[in-house]
């Protein structure tokens, strides 16, 4: 993993997470080849409960975030909370969590978790060496200023000092940098920022996070590697 400091330029921003207790369990069952059903939005709090019906299998996250051991076979089960704490520890991308079974990915077995929280969601768009990547943050206060922040270390936690919204906790870990454009989000709450992106980034991993200034809320993270 690459970690130069081409990336953008910050200052130091930081992270918080409503909470919320566990409310529903999904069941997911693998079958054959297949998760069913593959994919499935829930609550923050909620819990995904993969239930083996056949078949040799394992649930593994994408992007390293998850998994649930060797293959196995039947009976087996794995359960997941995407409660504060997960979601802290483990940001992803527009809060999807894509995953899939290691012996059946040629077959086409994968499913997605997405997780719709009350803050703000910060999606990153095209994030490939020499184009021009899109911080999509929407579910803000509308009208108010939307700041971005990223670090290229890992994912925290660091407790930092985020001006008026005083001390809060990021999933970012230090050297934590803020770029210095602040996006005012549009009467539908959505704010995006074109970010040129380096050519010699290619491979760096990159972890993000957005704060609404209006209400001191922070997005989830976003655990990123930069493509070509």
């Amino acid at each position: 993993m690459k970690t130069p400091s081409i990336l953008l330029t910050f200052a130091a921003l930081a992270f918080g997470s409503s909470s919320a207790a566990a409310q529903t369990t999904h069941q997911v069952d693998l079958v054959g080849a297949s998760f069913s059903p593959a994919h499935i939005t829930i609550q923050e709090g909620d819990t995904v409960h993969w239930n083996w019906v056949s078949g040799l299998h394992n649930v593994d996250s994408d992007d390293g975030l998850f998994n649930s051991g060797f293959p196995m076979s039947p009976p087996f089960s794995y359960s997941l909370t995407f409660d504060a704490a997960f979601l802290a520890s483990a940001p992803a991308n527009g809060n999807y969590y894509g995953y899939h079974c290691d012996p059946h990915l040629a077959f086409g077995m994968v499913g997605s978790v997405t997780v719709q929280t009350n803050n703000p969601v910060l999606q990153v768009d095209n994030l490939l060496a020499g184009q021009q990547a899109q911080l999509i943050v929407r579910h803000a206060t509308p009208g108010a200023a939307v700041g971005f922040a990223y670090s290229v270390t890992g994912p925290g936690p660091t407790t930092l000092t985020a001006g008026p919204c005083g001390l809060l906790t990021a999933s970012l870990s230090a050297p934590v940098k803020v770029l210095p454009q602040f996006v005012t989000a549009n009467g539908s709450g959505v704010a995006v920022l074109p970010v040129n992106v380096p050519p010699a980034a290619v491979d760096v991993y990159i972890w993000l996070q957005a704060l609404d200034l209006g209400n001191c809320e922070l997005s989830n993270g976003a655990t990123m590697r930069v493509g070509l």
